[in-house]
């Protein structure tokens, strides 16, 4: 019985090992390169000049993020980034390298992605919008993430990194109301709803410091507090997430074949 174990741990770890050298010689090897355009829209109307700039990761580089990319499976290649069409009578030609105009009453806006985290099993990608209209006395930016599990490249939502933890979902409010909200501010708005944001895609993140929440401006604080955030230190995630998922999220395939030892 012993010797049976031990054949199928011993097997068990080298698959793990060609599949954790793969995924290693990937993820050193992985740089994407930001695909970048910039175009200048001028529809000959009183506030109709704009400047938009984009830095996103292509179809095909997204498509390296995925482990088994001979399927072309996943929300990550489904969510790439599509620039709308403008008549082309719109479009003015440009030599400009980032949207800094002077001289002339211009909106911005700027769309940049990135990768925030880069795991063997998961991968999670930060996007940062920012718009300013013409003649307006400031513009807004808003940060959001998406986590994706990179086996598919298939969007991992909240329920499936901690369950029904209701005991986690009350640790986080807690922190959100301590340490971000304005109950000043919440009250006035009648926000509070919002405070629950925490939850839905694009506000919450894996990344190499554990768990990052992440609200938007005017949500459940004035817009001077910006975009309010918090970390959850991995310390306490071990806490609450399955053990199964933690590894997944954090630990390489080598770590993760050496708790399995441990536990023998």
């Amino acid at each position: 019985m012993h010797k049976l174990l031990f054949i199928c741990i011993s097997a068990l770890f080298l698959c793990s090992t060609l599949v954790s050298a793969k995924t290693e010689s990937l993820s050193n090897k992985l740089t994407i390169p930001i695909q970048k355009s910039l175009r200048f829209i001028d529809t000959k109307e009183e506030y109709g000049k704009t400047c938009e700039d984009y830095s996103y990761i292509t179809p095909m580089e997204r498509l390296k993020l995925i482990k088994h990319a001979d399927f072309m499976l996943g929300d990550i290649l489904s969510e790439s980034l599509s620039i709308s069409s403008v008549a082309p009578e719109y479009l003015v030609d440009t030599n400009l390298t980032e949207c800094k105009i002077a001289d002339m009453d211009v909106s911005k806006y700027t769309y940049k992605e990135d990768i925030e985290y880069l795991g063997e099993n998961i991968v999670t990608l930060e996007v940062f919008q920012y718009e300013y209209g013409a003649g307006a006395a400031h513009g807004n930016g808003n940060i959001s993430h998406y986590v994706y599990d990179r086996e598919f490249g298939m969007e991992v939502n909240w329920k499936e990194l901690f369950g029904k933890n209701d005991a986690f979902e009350l640790y986080i409010l807690n922190r959100v109301v301590k340490e971000l909200a304005s109950e000043e501010f919440i009250s006035y708005f009648k926000t509070s709803e919002l405070l629950l944001n925490f939850m839905e895609p694009g506000y919450f993140a894996i990344t190499d410091e554990g768990l990052l929440i992440q609200y938007g401006k005017y949500e459940i604080t004035p817009g001077a507090s910006g975009l309010p955030s918090l970390v959850v230190p991995k310390a306490v995630l071990k806490q609450y997430m399955s053990q199964e998922m933690y590894a997944k999220c954090f630990l390489t395939d080598k770590q993760r074949i050496a708790e399995v030892l441990d536990v023998f």
